[in-house]
C-alpha cells in the first residue's frame, strides 16, 4: 500500500464515519419531509458535503454507481445559496438513503482492501493478539494514530480510535506524547521519527499485553471461581452455613487473595461473614425417623437460590475489580518506563540532528539527501551514531570554547569605506511671514507702508496710488522666514574590521592502532569529528587517512556520495593492530601534489608510540615544508617517540591526565583555524 493508497484508507474512514452517523440518526430513512426540522435539514445536507469531500480523494477499483449521484447532490448542496424547497431537500435525501447502505458497504470493503506497506504495522493489523482487537480495529486503531500525528483534510472530521481498552491506551499514550513539551509540531515535520513514535507504541501494546497475559496472577482464583459454578446452590449453602466452611477455607489460601502471597495486588473484599450468616440464618435441621441422623433442610429455597447467585456475581465481580485494578498499576509502570525511553529517543533524535546540522544545511544543497535527511529518518539512524552520542557532551564543550576561542582572538584590519553624512541648513523663505528683513516694491496691500496707503486719503494723490499698485510699485515691507532643511553627503572614513581569511583543507591522519583503544580513540574521533565540522563551516575540504599497519581513507566532505554512510564508517573505525605512520605520511604527500589539496595543512593525531620514519618520508615532509605546507602533530599521552615527532612543524600534546587538557586542545585547534599558511588558500 503506497502512501496515497493509505491516505485512501483514511479518507475512506472519514466518509465511513459520516455515513454511519447519518445511519445511526436515521436508520429507516425520511419518511415524512414535513416532520424535519430546519435545523436537522441543515445537518443531512453538512453531512452529505462532508462525505463527498472525503470520497474525493478515495481511489476505488472502479467508480462506484452511487459516485456520480453523489457528486452532483454534493455540489448542488455546497453552491446553493438559497434554503432548498421541500421537493429539493426531498429529492437529495431520498437519493442519499437509496444509497446510504450501498455507500457504507462500498467504503467498508474499500478500507479492507488496502494493507499497510509498513511491515511493523503490517504485522500488528494481520497478526496481533486478538486481546488487541479485532483485525479490523487494528486497522483502524493504525489509522487513528496516523491521523493524530498527521492528519488529512478535512482536518475536523477525527478518525476515532477503536473503543476497546488496548486503543484507548494508545489514545492517551500518543495524546501525551505530542503535547510533551511541543513535540507534535517536530514530529508532525518528521515522517521517519513520527513512523518510529507509533510503531513503538504498537510494540509496547503488543508486549504490554504478552505481560499481562504472562504475570497474570489471578488464573488460580478464575478457575477457583469456575469450579464453585458448578455447584448447586444447597451444596454452596450447606458449605458456608458449616462451622469449617471448605470454600472460605481454600479462597483465603488463594495466591491472589492470602495477605502473604498477593503482593501489590489489592485485598479482596468478598464478605464471607455476610454470606456465611444469611445460609446459617435459612439452615433447619430435622431428625430422620428412620436412621436418627440429623438432616438440613432450607426455610427457603428461593432464598437460597438468590443467595448463590449474589455470592458468585461477588466472586466474579470482586476478581474483575481486583483483575482491573493490578493491570491498571501495572500498565501505568510499563507506560511509565515506555515513555521515558521514547523521550530519551526523540531526545538523542534531537540532539543528533542539531549535532549534524553543520552536515546537512550549511553545504545541504550539495546532498542528495539535503534537508530531508531527518525529515525521513526515525530511530534507526541513532543506531548508527551511538559512538557520535557517546561524545555529545566533549563536542558540545569544545564548540562552545571554540567560539570563545574566535572571538577572544579575532583578527581585525583598517579599511576605507564610504559613509553618508546627513547635514542640516536653514534656507530662508521669502514670502512667508516672518521677521522684517528691509523694504521691496509690490502690490501686497498687507505689507505696504502707512505711508504709501496714505495717499489714497489725498483725491489728487488717489490716481498715483492706483497707478503704483497696478505697477507693483508700491513701497512695501521685505519679509523674511528661515526654513531647516538637510542634505546628503558622501564622505570616506577609516574603520577595522574583522580580518576573513581564506582557508585551506585539512588532511586528517589518525591513528588507528591498537595502542589507541580505549581513551586515546575516543579523543581521537572527537577531535577529527569537530575539525570536520569546521571545515564543513567555514567551506574547506577534509580528508581522513586512518593507519595502523595499512591505511583507509575518507573524504568527509565529497558530497557527491553518501556523507551519513561515511560519517558511520568513521566512528565504527576499528583500533586494532600495529603503528605505521608511514604510508599514511606518503599518501599525505602525494595528495599535496593534486591542485584541490596543494594548500593543505597536514595534522596527525596519535599517541606516537611508533618507530622513527626513514628518510625517505623525512625528505618528502622536509620538501613539502619548504613549499609553505604545515605538518602539524597532535600527540595524545606523553609517551611518544620524539624521534618521530620532531619532523612536524607544530607539536600540541594532549594529557589525558590533565583536568585542563580540552582547553588547551581548543587552543591548539585555533591554531590550526588561524595559521597564515591557511591564508594562502
Amino acid at each position: 500500500m503506497n502512501k496515497n493508497q493509505r491516505k485512501s484508507r483514511r479518507f475512506s474512514r472519514k466518509a465511513l464515519e459520516r455515513i454511519n452517523e447519518i445511519i445511526q440518526k436515521y436508520p429507516s430513512g425520511i419518511s415524512d419531509i414535513d416532520s424535519i426540522s430546519e435545523e436537522a435539514r441543515a445537518w443531512i445536507e453538512k453531512k452529505i458535503q462532508q462525505t463527498r469531500e472525503c470520497l474525493k480523494n478515495v481511489h476505488f477499483p472502479s467508480l462506484p454507481s452511487w459516485w456520480e449521484t453523489l457528486r452532483l447532490s454534493r455540489n448542488k448542496t455546497a453552491h446553493q445559496t438559497e434554503d432548498f424547497t421541500d421537493e429539493e431537500f426531498s429529492d437529495l435525501s431520498g437519493k442519499l438513503f437509496l444509497n446510504i447502505q450501498k455507500i457504507s458497504a462500498d467504503l467498508n470493503s474499500n478500507i479492507n482492501r488496502y494493507h499497510h506497506n509498513s511491515k511493523k504495522k503490517g504485522k500488528f493489523e494481520n497478526f496481533a493478539s486478538a486481546s488487541l482487537g479485532s483485525e479490523s480495529e487494528r486497522k483502524q486503531l493504525v489509522d487513528a494514530m496516523e491521523d493524530m500525528v498527521a492528519p488529512i483534510e478535512p482536518k475536523d472530521i477525527k478518525i476515532k480510535f477503536p473503543k476497546n481498552n488496548f486503543s484507548q491506551l494508545a489514545e492517551n499514550t500518543l495524546s501525551e506524547i505530542l503535547s510533551h513539551d511541543g513535540a507534535k509540531e517536530y514530529v508532525g515535520s518528521h515522517e521517519g521519527l513520527s513512523e518510529n513514535i507509533q510503531t513503538d507504541i504498537l510494540e509496547w501494546l503488543q508486549k504490554t499485553q504478552s505481560v499481562l497475559e504472562k504475570e497474570n496472577p489471578f488464573l488460580e482464583e478464575a478457575v477457583f471461581i469456575q469450579q464453585q459454578k458448578k455447584l448447586s446452590a444447597q451444596e454452596i449453602a450447606s458449605d458456608l452455613a458449616s462451622e469449617k466452611s471448605k470454600i472460605h477455607f481454600h479462597y483465603k489460601r488463594l495466591p491472589s487473595v492470602s495477605d502473604s502471597k498477593r503482593g501489590p495486588i489489592a485485598p479482596s473484599s468478598l464478605n464471607f461473614d455476610f454470606y456465611e450468616k444469611e445460609f446459617i440464618d435459612q439452615k433447619k435441621t430435622k431428625k430422620d425417623e428412620k436412621s436418627g441422623e440429623q438432616k438440613i433442610s432450607w426455610k427457603s429455597v428461593e432464598k437460597i437460590e438468590t443467595l448463590h447467585r449474589n455470592f458468585i456475581n461477588d466472586m466474579e465481580q470482586n476478581l474483575i475489580e481486583r483483575k482491573n485494578m493490578w493491570e491498571q498499576n501495572r500498565i501505568d509502570e510499563m507506560r511509565k518506563a515506555f515513555l521515558e525511553e521514547l523521550y530519551k529517543k526523540i531526545d538523542n533524535f534531537i540532539r543528533l540532528e542539531k549535532l549534524l546540522s553543520p552536515f546537512i544545511k550549511t553545504l545541504g544543497h550539495l546532498w542528495d539527501l539535503s534537508e530531508s535527511t531527518f525529515e525521513t529518518s526515525g530511530f534507526e539512524i541513532l543506531e548508527q551514531f551511538l559512538i557520535l552520542l557517546d561524545q555529545d557532551e566533549s563536542l558540545r564543550e569544545l564548540a562552545e570554547l571554540l567560539g570563545k576561542q574566535t572571538r577572544a582572538q579575532s583578527l581585525f584590519e583598517k579599511e576605507i569605506r564610504d559613509k553618508v553624512v546627513i547635514k542640516s541648513e536653514w534656507h530662508p523663505k521669502p514670502a512667508y511671514r516672518g521677521e522684517i528683513d528691509g523694504l521691496r516694491y509690490s502690490n501686497d496691500i498687507s505689507s505696504v507702508l502707512p505711508s504709501e496707503l496714505a495717499l489714497l486719503k489725498n483725491t489728487a494723490a488717489k490716481k498715483l496710488f492706483q497707478l503704483k499698485f497696478a505697477q507693483k510699485q508700491l513701497l512695501s515691507f521685505k519679509y523674511q522666514n528661515d526654513v531647516l532643511d538637510s542634505k546628503e553627503e558622501n564622505i570616506q572614513e577609516e574603520t577595522s574590521v574583522e580580518k576573513q581569511e581564506p582557508k585551506g583543507p585539512i588532511i586528517i591522519c589518525v591513528d588507528t592502532s591498537g595502542s589507541m583503544h580505549g581513551t586515546p580513540e575516543n579523543i581521537a574521533k572527537t577531535i577529527t569529528f569537530a575539525l570536520s565540522k569546521i571545515a564543513i563551516e567555514e567551506e574547506r575540504k577534509c580528508y581522513l587517512i586512518s593507519f595502523s599497519t595499512s591505511i583507509e581513507t575518507l573524504d568527509l566532505t565529497d558530497f557527491s556520495a553518501n556523507p551519513i554512510g561515511r560519517l558511520v564508517q568513521f566512528l565504527r573505525m576499528s583500533f586494532h593492530g600495529g603503528t605505521d605512520a608511514t604510508p599514511a605520511l606518503k599518501h599525505a604527500v602525494k595528495m599535496l601534489s593534486e591542485n584541490k589539496w596543494k594548500n593543505a595543512d597536514v595534522l596527525m593525531i596519535s599517541d606516537f608510540v611508533m618507530q622513527s620514519l626513514d628518510n625517505d618520508i623525512k625528505a618528502q615532509i622536509k620538501s613539502a615544508q619548504e613549499n609553505n605546507t604545515n605538518f602539524h602533530s597532535l600527540v595524545i599521552g606523553t609517551s611518544g617517540n620524539n624521534g618521530t615527532i620532531n619532523n612536524f612543524n607544530h607539536n600540541w600534546v594532549y594529557d589525558v591526565n590533565n583536568p585542563q587538557a580540552n582547553r588547551h586542545l581548543v587552543e591548539q585547534i585555533h591554531e590550526i583555524r588561524t595559521h597564515n599558511s591557511l591564508a594562502n588558500a
